[in-house]
């Protein structure tokens, strides 16, 4: 109730403003500026009518368009204005999107010594209000130095091939009991009408496989426990209260909105939940190689439960938007299911062709850390852009037949140079740990999953944004078995 008012709020006000200055007829001096403007500036980047002092945000606070379609508004930029487009954030502070492959790859190749990444204000600040709980603002928020130190202290583990080469045969086992719940939660049309709630299940218990070193038996006949659904929730409605403060006005900064009450409250109970699964360690826990490399570190024992509650977290999310995405793809071209029974490379160029389709992280944003001419604009230093690999991967100038699902392109070496616009988990030296552990893990549960079943996917995939691009609703499709 109090959130409507609170946008009922925003909508008035954004709607005073832009009446108040239609009215006397002012224009900010940049207003009729046109791409040919021979200052070639962040002031000349094409981009929606942006009001004084609220900038281009009275699109969404107005219900003109909704956050849970942004990817769709970035598509709209990217028709109306090119390879290049800008918004302006409160107080017209300017955000310019990047959607050629050629500026996008200039970003991501040289971010400098400490790439800088927009944080999520919101979480930051909750973080540093819990000096009992965080020693920082956490591996994804921190910068410069400060990101190096943890990145360096937390990661080598998870990001070492040994570590998901000795833990492929866990996998294998995990990727049986996956298929196994499968048959035991079909209908009597072999379908499986909550996917995605089964897939919150697999995430959780290879997360918590590879960083806790021991099976929690949430794939098991009745193992849905009550801490397993609670914590799938719990992040997922993390991941809306940080797209909404992210992307909304930042009333929260005022008062404590809605949007940031959830924020805080799922921090809180993912914090919980995650330390509990924590506490429940037995022996096998200190054999796992993440889990011993993060308490070896030389670090603030904070930071160290910090780090393996948001590597479980984010593990979770990651691991079941990817899934579901490629096994409608796999779903869609029953074509493909023969090949990935016969030959495992075929898996592996299934995914990454899902990744390309559908990219979780389908755009990265980024801080300048010089000037650089990007689509022939001089940006200044510090300026934030937002490169939309997402859309790229999907423009024929790039790849043929960009809208079809063909793996075989990352089968041909052709596709090395257009690789580098595909990147779901980021890039550079900000680029996810967790990236190896998804690409490895993902081909082996879906060649179990092929060998075990015809799946066909019957409802068109609908989209939505969570900070993430995820599918919509609880996503069903059928699984018969392959004979």
């Amino acid at each position: 109730m109090l959130e409507d008012v609170v946008q009922s709020v925003d909508a008035i006000v954004i709607a005073v403003v832009a009446i108040f200055f239609l009215f006397v007829g002012y224009r900010p001096p940049w207003w009729l500026r046109t791409h040919s403007d021979c200052t070639k500036g962040v002031r000349s980047v094409p981009g929606p009518y942006s009001l004084p002092g609220v900038g281009t945000t009275w699109v969404f606070c107005l219900g003109v368009r909704t956050l849970s379609r942004l990817h769709e508004y970035y598509d709209d930029l990217h028709a109306r204005y090119g390879p290049v487009a800008k918004e302006e954030c409160l107080g017209n502070v300017p955000v310019v999107h990047l959607f050629d492959k050629r500026d996008i790859v200039e970003v991501l190749k040289n971010g400098g010594k400490y790439p800088l990444r927009p944080p999520a204000e919101a979480i930051a600040c909750y973080r540093r209000s819990r000096p009992d709980r965080y020693a920082s603002t956490g591996l994804v928020n921190e910068q410069g130095e400060s990101w190096q130190s943890l990145r360096t202290c937390l990661t080598p583990a998870l990001t070492s091939s040994k570590t998901i080469s000795d833990f492929l045969p866990e996998v294998q086992q995990i990727a049986s009991d996956w298929c196994n719940l499968l048959r035991q939660s079909r209908d009597h049309e072999s379908k499986v009408s909550n996917l995605g709630d089964i897939a919150d299940r697999l995430g959780l218990e290879i997360t918590c496989a590879l960083v806790l070193g021991r099976r929690m038996g949430f794939l098991l006949p009745g193992g849905e426990s009550a801490i397993g659904k609670s914590l799938a929730e719990a992040v997922r409605q993390h991941f809306l209260a940080t797209r909404d403060t992210y992307f909304g006005l930042p009333f929260w900064k005022l008062f404590a909105t809605p949007a940031y009450r959830r924020l805080v409250k799922s921090e809180q109970a993912i914090y919980e939940l995650a330390v509990e699964l924590i506490r429940s360690a037995d022996d096998s826990t200190k054999d796992s190689a993440v889990f011993r490399s993060v308490l070896k570190a030389e670090i603030d024992e904070r930071e160290k439960v910090a780090a393996i509650i948001d590597f479980i977290s984010a593990g979770i999310h990651t691991m079941k938007n990817s899934l579901l995405f490629l096994l409608y793809l796999v779903g869609e071209h029953p074509r493909v299911q023969g090949k990935i029974v016969e030959d495992g490379a075929y898996a592996k160029a299934c995914l990454t062709e899902s990744f390309r389709l559908y990219p979780t992280a389908n755009a990265l944003a980024r801080i300048l850390d010089k000037d650089t001419e990007l689509g022939g604009y001089r940006l200044k230093g510090g300026t934030v852009v937002v490169c939309h690999n997402g859309i790229a991967c999907r423009d024929e100038k790039n790849f043929t037949d960009p809208d079809k699902f063909q793996p075989e392109r990352w089968l041909e070496k052709t596709q090395t140079s257009a690789s580098l616009i595909l990147s779901p988990f980021g890039a550079g030296k900000r680029i996810c740990p967790g990236k190896r552990f998804i690409e490895q893990i993902l081909p082996i549960v879906l060649t179990h999953t092929v060998k075990s079943f015809e799946i066909v996917a019957k409802d068109k995939l609908e989209l939505q944004f969570e900070f993430l691009l995820t599918p919509k609703g609880d996503m069903a499709m059928v699984f018969k078995d392959r004979v």
